[in-house]
C-alpha cells in the first residue's frame, strides 16, 4: 500500500512539475526601448538637415550615441536636437533645459564631453562624419 501510495505521489508530483514548467519563448517579455521616439525624431533629423546620406546611417549613429550617453546627457541632447530642428530657441526652452540642468546638478563640461566622444565614437563606429 506504501508503495502506490508513493507512486501516485511521485505522478502527480510530475503532473504538478508538468503544469507549472514554462516554455520559455512563451514567456519572453518584449523589451521596450524608452528612447525610440527620441532616436527616431533625432534620426529623422540628421537625415532631413542632409548630415548624413541615408537613413541606415542615422539610425547607426543615433543608436551609437543612445547606446553611449547616459539619461542626463540624452535628455540634453534630444532638448537642444528639438532645438535646432524647430530653429529657434524661445525663452520657455530655454527654462526648460536650464531648469533640467538645475534640477538634475548636471555638469555641464563633462556632458559636453560625453556627448562629443559619443559623436566621435558614432563617426567611427558609422564610418561618417558629422561635422
Amino acid at each position: 500500500m506504501t508503495k502506490l501510495k508513493t507512486l501516485l505521489l511521485l505522478v502527480l508530483a510530475g503532473f504538478i512539475l508538468v503544469a507549472c514548467g514554462s516554455d520559455e519563448e512563451a514567456v519572453e517579455a518584449e523589451v521596450v526601448d524608452p528612447r525610440a521616439d527620441d532616436k527616431a525624431a533625432l534620426a529623422s533629423m540628421l537625415f532631413d538637415q542632409a548630415v548624413v546620406l541615408n537613413t541606415n546611417i542615422a539610425d547607426c549613429v543615433v543608436n551609437v550615441m543612445s547606446e553611449n550617453l547616459d539619461d542626463d546627457a540624452w535628455k540634453l541632447l534630444t532638448f537642444f536636437s528639438k532645438v535646432e530642428s524647430d530653429g529657434n530657441f524661445s525663452e520657455e526652452t530655454f527654462e526648460e533645459i536650464t531648469e533640467f540642468i538645475l534640477e538634475n546638478d548636471i555638469d555641464e563640461d563633462a556632458i559636453d564631453e560625453a556627448i562629443d566622444a559619443a559623436g566621435a565614437k558614432a563617426e567611427a563606429e558609422c564610418e561618417v562624419d558629422l561635422d
